[in-house]
């Protein structure tokens, strides 16, 4: 398997405009240079696992969301594991709620959704 860097870079840049946030902020905030940001957002040079984290905490993402598809397949099981631990602390009144949920959402189209929000 081959990891995507330039997607990488896009989704950091993208992460990071959502943010607010200029290239040289990011890079204050993790210890690099701002021409490493940018070499790491055109996709110029690969990143560490170090920077990769501390990135993703600076801009509150996990990383599956900036690895893309590279992840695809662990994003899916990562957002599985994280909804199994949030309903483990549920009592059964919001058990209930949450499975009512799930089963309009499971019939809702997502794809219409994204659509109007565009």
């Amino acid at each position: 398997m081959e990891i995507d860097y330039a997607e990488i870079g896009r989704n950091i840049r993208e992460h990071r405009r959502r943010c607010g946030m200029k290239q040289k902020e990011l890079a204050e905030l993790i210890n690099v240079s701002d021409q490493h940001i940018s070499h790491i957002e055109n996709g110029y040079t690969k990143l560490s696992l170090v920077t990769l984290v501390a990135i993703c905490n600076v801009l509150e993402v996990d990383c599956n969301t900036i690895l893309g598809t590279s992840l695809e397949g662990a994003q899916h099981t990562a957002l599985q594991n994280r909804l199994i631990n949030t309903i483990s602390t549920m009592d059964t009144p919001k058990l209930k709620l949450l499975s009512d949920f799930c089963k309009t959402l499971s019939r809702y189209e997502v794809e219409t959704a994204i659509k109007y929000k565009k």
